[in-house]
């Protein structure tokens, strides 16, 4: 429970030791900074600096008593507040960039070359590649494993990648290695697939995850020590490894 916490407040834009400092204040109430670098084994002097960083992103306040600043941290309800505001602005941000949209189409040259390889690098921009794989209506091969997934990964593939798919008409396949994370997977993603095939994990020890889609092939390792990956676009690479996935699947379609 107390990961989910500071996953969930991680999300609100908090450093992991504001995510540490805002925990520990909740818990003691209003405290000088001393106090709380005992409790939390963080310097004094980056404590202020925290606090500092939590006042200006409006999650903590500062109160001066006989020449000693006490800090504390908004109550979690408040956090609502906090939460409505990004909406806000997010629909605004939404609303401006479809009405520029037009005006940089139209400055676009559509004779240049444009990128056809996009890298990428840690849980948000993963996560982005996830959204490829179910933005569009369309059959999505993967060659994978679940075993060695970082459980933020897990949890947005389970709240946004699952319930996206199952819309789809175009159900996906997948070759994926046995384990007791994708048995759990495979009873939740229930309606996203319409095959799957389980291999042995010794004999076939996949560390990343392969997508085939459209004329898109993700190469993507969602390893907790090793948040990395390769996007590319061009129909023959794309051609070629759904020939891959289809002779992988003629293959342990035998064994």
């Amino acid at each position: 429970m107390n990961t989910d916490i500071k996953y969930f407040l991680s999300q609100l834009g908090l450093s992991e030791k504001e995510v540490e400092l805002y925990i520990c204040s909740l818990k003691s109430g209003m405290q000088t900074a001393s106090t709380l670098a005992k409790k939390t084994g963080i310097a004094r002097s980056t404590v202020n600096f925290i606090f500092t960083q939590l006042i200006q992103k409006g999650f903590a306040k500062k109160e001066n008593r006989e020449n000693t600043s006490y800090f504390s941290v908004i109550q979690p309800e408040s956090l609502e507040y906090i939460l409505l505001q990004k909406k806000a602005q997010a629909n605004k941000q939404l609303s401006e960039f479809q009405n520029i949209l037009p005006v940089l189409s139209a400055l676009q040259n559509e004779n240049a070359l444009l990128p056809k390889v996009t890298y990428y690098e840690g849980l948000d921009s993963l996560c982005r590649v996830i959204d490829n794989c179910c933005t569009v209506d369309e059959t999505v091969y993967f060659i994978t494993s679940h075993n060695n997934m970082h459980p933020a990964i897990r949890e947005y593939i389970e709240n946004i990648y699952i319930p996206q798919s199952r819309k789809h008409k175009n159900k996906n396949k997948m070759i994926v290695s046995e384990g007791s994370q994708i048995k759990k997977y495979l009873d939740k993603a229930k309606g996203v697939y319409d095959e799957v095939i389980l291999v042995d994990p010794k004999d076939n020890p996949f560390s990343i995850m392969v997508a085939i889609h459209g004329n898109s092939v993700d190469f993507i390792s969602y390893d907790e020590n090793d948040m990395s990956g390769v996007s590319i676009q061009n129909q023959l690479i794309a051609d070629h490894m759904k020939t891959v996935f289809d002779l992988l699947k003629a293959h342990f379609d035998r064994a």
